[in-house]
């Protein structure tokens, strides 16, 4: 196991970092931002893969003009085969290997150009090696900026998943039910009257999930038997499936950025009074007010979102004939109604507060809460009015209105997944940055401007310990 201190070590001896991006997901989004702030990048990426980033090299300095940009490319950016091929002052790099995991015969070069990780979730799932990440933990002692030891938790069934956190902290999530299976499909012990969703691998596309929503178990119990007789799932795949309650809301992923650096900072009266309002220590009032609220995306998803645009007799007809996929296609921007910014806030430091306590240092850089908003009674999800868990604080309430007359129906953030590293939905604010970070930066910053920020801020203060793992 690569352990904190040893990477905190490594760092200590660098003079000139370069962030390394494994090239896909968000990878471009990181790119820019470290053009933005004047770092050095590599990418690093397949022969099927390449084509992205050729063509979309990113060259230039820091708010350069760029009016020649073939010529730009050409100064800026080295595409190579191998690491030992790059030019003395090469500025970006594209490495193009025939593997994901081939990174890993890099290393020691990766060590010698004082590379610096950015993890994406194509990082966890072609380098990551199984689903307690273990390359990543024991064979990979490139520093990262983020949480080496909390990608696995996205990986459902280990023992520590993200269920587990999301649990400990005391954030509604969806409840799952057990069921049996047979040769034929699934089975439920007792009736469940609500809409449900399957969620299992997929058995064909390996790095994919296969999703069935019903109206009810029995609804459910037809839907599956009539999908394995089409081999679109088959028992395997079923027999590590999860079965939750559907809830029904918009669907969110809330980006957040997570400075370990501004935690450490002084915030004045703002967290003078927020400790005595909601009941911290300063030390947690700066750990609240560090976790940055950056931006918001919503996924567009194949071949659900074409489905349901078109009329309900339509729909009828095709969902008897095939299943509906849903891989995340798209990705658009979106904002919240700003009074409930409030309650995600309070479900991200309570998760942040978490994490601290039950795997140190916790979260650190980039992080996504993936929450759907529904509307309900806040009893029903037993979630307490504060911004950590354990603590009660007088007066808080929920939603929109702020009554305190009774319990009344309110807006609930009900987290479904969680994302500890650079989210797949940040692209969509690249080159414009994301809503709430323009407006507190002042500029534009997306995520990727954001982490390549925090870099460039470690390395003037010599700090560059406090942000890797």
């Amino acid at each position: 196991m690569i352990e904190y201190e040893e990477i905190k070590d490594i760092v200590r001896g660098f003079k000139d970092p370069s962030m390394l991006v494994l090239g896909s997901h968000s990878a471009l989004d990181a790119w820019s931002g470290a053009r933005n702030n004047g770092l050095k990048c590599i990418v690093y990426t397949t022969r099927e893969r390449a084509l992205i980033y050729l063509q979309n090299a990113i060259a230039g300095e820091p708010e350069e003009f760029i009016e020649d940009l073939p010529s730009t490319v050409s100064r800026d950016v080295s595409v190579v085969w191998d690491l030992k091929d790059l030019k003395r002052n090469w500025k970006y790099a594209i490495l193009v290997l025939n593997s994901y995991s081939d990174i890993l015969k890099h290393v020691d070069e990766l060590l010698e150009l004082e590379c610096i990780q950015i993890p994406n979730r194509a990082f966890t799932v072609y380098v990551g090696g199984d689903e307690h990440c273990s390359v990543i933990e024991r064979d990979f002692p490139v520093p990262l900026l983020g949480s080496r030891h909390l990608l696995k938790v996205e990986n459902r069934g280990i023992e520590r998943d993200y269920y587990w956190f999301l649990d400990k902290a005391g954030i509604p999530y969806p409840k799952s039910f057990e069921f049996s299976v047979g040769k034929n499909g699934i089975k439920f012990k007792e009736r469940i009257d609500k809409p449900l969703i399957l969620k299992a691998h997929h058995p064909e596309r390996v790095f994919e999930r296969a999703f069935i929503f019903a109206a009810d178990s029995d609804d459910l119990e037809e839907k599956v038997e009539a999908a394995i007789g089409r081999g679109e799932i088959d028992v395997e795949c079923l027999k590590k499936a999860r079965i939750e309650e559907l809830t029904l809301g918009p669907h969110a992923n809330f980006n957040f950025f997570f400075s370990p650096i501004n935690s450490a900072k002084n915030w004045g009266s703002v967290e003078e009074f927020y400790a005595k309002l909601y009941r911290l220590s300063l030390e947690e009032a700066r750990i609240c007010l560090a976790n940055e609220f950056l931006s918001i995306d919503e996924r567009r998803e194949t071949i659900l979102d074409g489905l349901r645009r078109l009329p309900v007799d339509v729909q009828m007809k095709i969902l008897k004939k095939i299943l509906p996929t849903f891989e995340v296609t798209l990705h658009s921007i979106i904002s919240i109604r700003e009074s409930l910014i409030k309650d995600v806030l309070r479900c991200a430091n309570r998760l942040l507060f978490t994490f601290r306590d039950y795997a140190f240092p916790g979260i650190i850089g980039a992080w996504c809460l993936q929450t759907l908003i529904t509307w309900g009674l806040p009893s029903e999800y037993d979630l307490k009015p504060s911004l950590k868990s354990g603590v009660s604080v007088e007066g808080l309430g929920f939603g929109i209105y702020d009554s305190h007359r009774g319990e009344a129906p309110m807006h609930i953030p009900v987290t479904q997944d969680l994302a500890l590293r650079h989210g797949g939905g940040t692209n969509v604010h690249m080159g414009i940055g994301g809503q709430y970070s323009n407006a507190r930066y002042g500029r534009r910053l997306s995520m990727g401007d954001r982490i390549a920020l925090e870099l460039k801020r470690a390395m003037k203060i010599n700090a560059l310990d406090l942000i890797v793992t």
